[in-house]
């Protein structure tokens, strides 16, 4: 079993500390416990908008300063980890974007507008106007913040819920992403929707991780369906696990950083800012993921 040796991980902190964006500064130091929620919120505060939702690329992957639904869940991810009251001015004006960019015309949330074709982005970023396939990214991580945080009695968020629920009834290809917005679903609403989502994606594990030599090419490893071994997964997964964390800890660079193992293949200048931020990011989520399986020296 690798560990990540006490050296290494200081040279991963120096880095982030170095060159991570001041938001992932922050939220690496909220998690060592060594500044405040308040102090994470004054550096997201950099990517809010005054309609309350976000951009200004906090999604390294589209550089779009309007808000958009997709750069929104993204905070709404840094503010539930830093345990975020929902009478906090960021969580109210946020459930208010959201409460009001639903599509109703296509009962959806569209994900980003298409003005992101204007700006630098990811080829999968690029709006053609021919997504007609419904998915439930972001919706269904939108639902559980309407939910988490916003009116018991709210008819929009409960009418979604059905709506994203009974697509996960009928889904056959299980995407990633999808998973994940599901997954936040089902963190933030528990009972009995809770276990109705765990049960049905525990029973595609198998479809939905790729083996180890498709994780240098944006594979699905293990670790992003576990991130602890307090995952529902994390027994099933428990092999896999062992050998993902083995190869996490070996994707270290020297300079301390973990890179992404994705290119946009465009925009070459601007892909070199936003693969700096994604190495601060992805820095500080690796240490987290080492930590809770113990994978770093104490």
């Amino acid at each position: 079993m690798k560990k990540l040796s006490k050296k290494d991980f200081q040279k991963a902190c120096s880095f982030v500390e170095s060159y991570a964006r001041p938001i992932d500064r922050s939220f690496l130091s909220f998690w060592k416990e060594e500044a405040s929620a308040e102090e994470v919120l004054h550096e997201l505060e950099a990517f809010r908008n005054s309609d309350g939702g976000f951009g200004h690329s906090l999604e390294p992957d589209f550089r779009l300063k309007e808000s958009s639904p997709m750069a929104t869940t993204v905070a709404f991810q840094y503010m539930n980890k830093i345990g975020v009251s929902k009478n906090h001015p960021f969580v109210k004006d946020g459930i208010e974007y959201f409460m009001n960019t639903l599509n109703t015309k296509k009962e959806r949330w569209i994900a980003v507008s298409d003005n992101v074709n204007d700006v630098p982005h990811a080829p999968w970023w690029h709006v053609s106007g021919n997504e007609n396939r419904y998915s439930a990214n972001p919706d269904a991580e939108i639902v559980g913040y309407l939910l988490y945080y916003g009116d018991d009695n709210n008819d929009l968020a409960n009418g979604m819920l059905s709506k994203v629920l009974d697509h996960l009834e009928k889904l056959n290809e299980y995407e990633i992403h999808e998973v994940l917005c599901y997954l936040r679903l089902a963190r933030l609403v528990g009972g009995e929707e809770e276990e109705c989502i765990i049960k049905k994606i525990h029973n595609k594990l198998p479809l939905i991780i790729d083996p180890p030599e498709k994780w240098d090419h944006y594979g699905v490893q293990p670790v992003v369906l576990a991130e602890s071994d307090q995952s529902p997964f994390a027994e099933e997964l428990n092999q896999e696990l062992h050998v993902n964390l083995d190869y996490i800890v070996d994707k270290q660079l020297a300079d301390g950083s973990f890179e992404p193992n994705w290119e946009w293949g465009q925009y070459e200048d601007e892909w070199k800012k936003a693969k700096g931020e994604w190495k601060g990011y992805l820095t500080v989520q690796q240490l987290i993921v080492l930590s809770q399986f113990g994978r770093i020296e104490s």
